[in-house]
């Protein structure tokens, strides 16, 4: 890093990814923890917290120190990287950590990044980085106040004959077929439904929670306002089901133009969404979710827009760079998504993003914007204004 790089960052001021410290004190290794249980970030040593840059009078000390701390007092250890910029008002050690997809602890007591605050974390965010850890444990958590008899069996019957035709299909075999797929598992002496067995073949999923539902919005102009709210419909039913609605309903709302192409006398209708991208897109979102947080996967339709939000930000180590380059198969729902992959909705490869993209580009719309924070991703559709109304 060069010392204009560094003026640049020290002028953007502390927050979520970046704070500054006189001098090494046990705080820097409490920051260095908390960026690296959020989504990463950078500890200047010798700029004050106005911004003024004074140096650090023994720079390899301090490096040495923040190396040495991160390996004996954090738990897992942290390795950041740390350099010494040498400006003229002094030398600035910089300590740069990236999310790990672990929960580091310094001393027993685990921190969190918020906003401009480095704070201890809740019981809470503990749990939920714990859960982060393995995030595929909640899918396969038993839905505990359910039974087998909460599965629709037909249509479990109907994956299976697809997915393993040589199976046998009755109760006791279909039932076998449910645990070794993850979509059962036996607790305490009974056969329970999994959470992705709810979500993928309850009989009525939202009855056993209502999170897990689609709330979708027709909204008149280009902000978020109730008051000019059009349509809304919550969609139920299994994630299959909820695909569908949820296309349906852009469907029912987006325009469709005509239009006359030079030297072709026959009309082209012009829609003002891809469909294929927007099941696409809801796809993605039904598989990826956090099915954890009592919070439904939203569909906003604006006059300008389409937005289609998810809980669940990206996974441990993920870069919303990475993810727009395709091919990355990381799975939040490994067993959810391999249920919706053998009925043809998602795909394993990961170009679920390029599949939007190159869908929209067709269709003659602008680039889609993708999204990502600690705890939701979102898809902004454009609508397809140009070619609508010239």
């Amino acid at each position: 890093m060069d010392n204009e790089q560094l003026r640049f960052m020290i002028a953007a001021g502390e927050g979520q990814h970046l704070e500054f410290k006189e001098k090494y004190v046990s705080k820097v290794i409490e920051s260095l923890v908390a960026f690296s249980n959020t989504t990463g970030g950078q500890v200047l040593i010798g700029v004050d917290n106005r911004g003024r840059v004074i140096g650090v009078p023994d720079a390899d000390r301090t490096v040495e120190s923040v190396l040495s701390a991160c390996r004996e007092a954090v738990s897992p250890p942290l390795s950041p990287d740390v350099e010494i910029v040498r400006m003229p008002e002094g030398p600035i050690v910089v300590a740069q950590v990236q999310a790990t997809g672990r929960m580091h602890a310094k001393s027993g007591a685990v921190f969190v990044r918020h906003g401009r605050q480095t704070r201890r974390a809740t019981a809470e965010e503990i749990r939920w980085l714990t859960l982060q850890e393995t995030p595929e444990v909640f899918e396969q958590l038993p839905a505990r106040g359910a039974s087998i008899s909460s599965l629709d069996i037909p249509k479990l019957r109907d994956y299976f004959a697809l997915a393993a035709p040589r199976a046998s299909a009755g109760d006791a075999d279909l039932i076998q077929l449910a645990l070794g797929a993850r979509l059962a598992v036996e607790n305490m002496g009974q056969t329970l439904p999994t959470v992705a067995g709810m979500v993928l073949f309850g009989r009525e999923p939202q009855g056993y929670n209502a999170s897990w539902g689609i709330t979708a919005l027709r909204i008149r102009g280009q902000s978020l306002d109730r008051n000019q709210v059009a349509d809304r419909r919550e969609l139920t039913g299994t994630a299959d089901v909820l695909i569908e609605a949820a296309q349906r309903f852009v469907a029912d709302h987006m325009q469709i133009a005509s239009r006359f192409d030079p030297g072709n006398p026959r009309r082209q209708d012009v829609a003002e969404y891809s469909l294929d991208a927007v099941r696409e897109a809801v796809s993605n979102a039904v598989a990826h979710r956090d099915y954890q947080p009592a919070e439904t996967i939203q569909i906003r339709m604006f006059d300008n827009r389409l937005e289609i939000q998810n809980p669940g930000g990206l996974l441990p180590g993920l870069t919303l760079q990475v993810l727009l380059q395709g091919g990355i198969a990381r799975r939040r729902n490994e067993v959810i998504s391999e249920v919706l992959r053998r009925l043809g909705f998602v795909e394993k490869a990961g170009f679920g993003i390029v599949f939007i993209q190159q869908q929209l580009r067709r269709l003659g719309a602008g680039e889609p914007e993708f999204t990502a924070s600690p705890t939701h991703f979102v898809v902004a559709m454009p609508a397809n204004k140009p070619l609508l109304f010239g």
